[in-house]
């Protein structure tokens, strides 16, 4: 058993340090050679002493454990930087949870966590379980939407765990239905919850997003919903329409990849100011955006930010 931790944690070492070195070929093929010798079901600890149990065998699973939880560089510098410690956190479209975990764990904040795959409910619950997390965070199994009810939820049998939806023509490629899943809105959430505000939320529901944000209602407002993370890829304009016209102002993940990313990640892991969000120019403009207030610290923290060389 200590054979097979040390070689795992060797594996995922030699990984990262081959593709943020020179080489800048051949990646997948070394990642894929290394994971012939691992099991599909792994359990795994961050450098941040975050544990989760993974299944190789997903695409963002298996990207999670290789890339020793840097799944969303921006988004989880987000956290770190602006949910306020001891705050209210909705991780909405969670998969196995990875985004909530993390303002658990380095936030201290109460996470509600929203999913209606039954099987990323699932791992969800055990990454709690392993975290001993079970007094601040909470597990909805249901998809987020502008109406409450069922719905019949489309499952991609391929492996790819970042596009299962509600919408039939979401992703391309096969896909089957998986049954029926319940609906709730999220306006029917926070006020089944009494939450007085919510600090930040992490809207991924994989095409159903601007539908999420109509169903958080009234509450959609800087003073009550703070900072909301959206993907954009569907209904940009509208969703664009809406933050603007509930008093937001939108940031755009800065576009990075690879050694770049890693250098930038460094910076903000030393301390020091670092660009991961620009302002929105144009309702057409990112795929995924931060929303805040428009005379907001955050927002004046995030134009200096996007200020900054580099």
């Amino acid at each position: 058993m200590a054979a097979k931790k040390s070689f795992k944690e060797s594996a995922r070492r030699f990984y990262r340090g081959y593709r943020s070195g020179r080489i800048r070929v051949g990646h997948s093929l070394v990642k894929d050679f290394l994971g012939l010798w691992l099991g599909r079901e792994q359990e795994v600890c961050l450098r941040s002493g975050l544990k989760l149990q993974l299944d190789l065998s997903k695409k963002a699973q298996a990207g999670i454990f290789w890339f020793d939880g840097d799944a969303d560089v921006a988004l989880a510098w987000a956290i770190r930087e602006l949910v306020p410690v001891g705050g209210v956190f909705i991780d909405c479209g969670a998969n196995c949870g990875l985004m909530g975990l993390q303002a658990c764990q380095c936030r201290q904040a109460s996470v509600i966590f929203i999913e209606p795959h039954p099987r990323l409910a699932k791992s969800i619950e055990a990454n709690i379980r392993l975290n001993r997390f079970e007094t601040r965070a909470e597990l909805i199994e249901a998809a987020a939407s502008d109406t409450s009810g069922e719905v019949t939820f489309y499952e991609n049998p391929t492996g790819d765990d970042g596009t299962h939806s509600i919408h039939e023509d979401w992703a391309k490629g096969e896909k089957r239905v998986l049954g029926k899943v319940r609906c709730e809105t999220l306006k029917g959430i926070v006020e089944r919850k009494r939450l007085p505000q919510v600090d930040f939320l992490k809207v991924d529901a994989e095409g159903n997003d601007y539908a999420v944000l109509q169903g958080l209602g009234e509450y959609l407002r800087p003073s009550f919903a703070r900072l909301v993370y959206v993907e954009m890829v569907r209904d940009r304009e509208s969703i664009c329409a809406l933050m603007a016209s509930r008093g937001y102002v939108g940031f755009v993940t800065v576009p990075r990849r690879g050694r770049e990313l890693v250098r930038l990640q460094q910076v903000a892991d030393q301390g020091r100011r670092a660009c991961f969000f620009q302002p929105l120019s144009g309702s057409g403009a990112g795929l995924n955006a931060l929303w805040c207030g428009k005379d907001s610290a955050v927002a004046d923290y995030l134009y200096a930010s996007s200020a900054t060389p580099g």
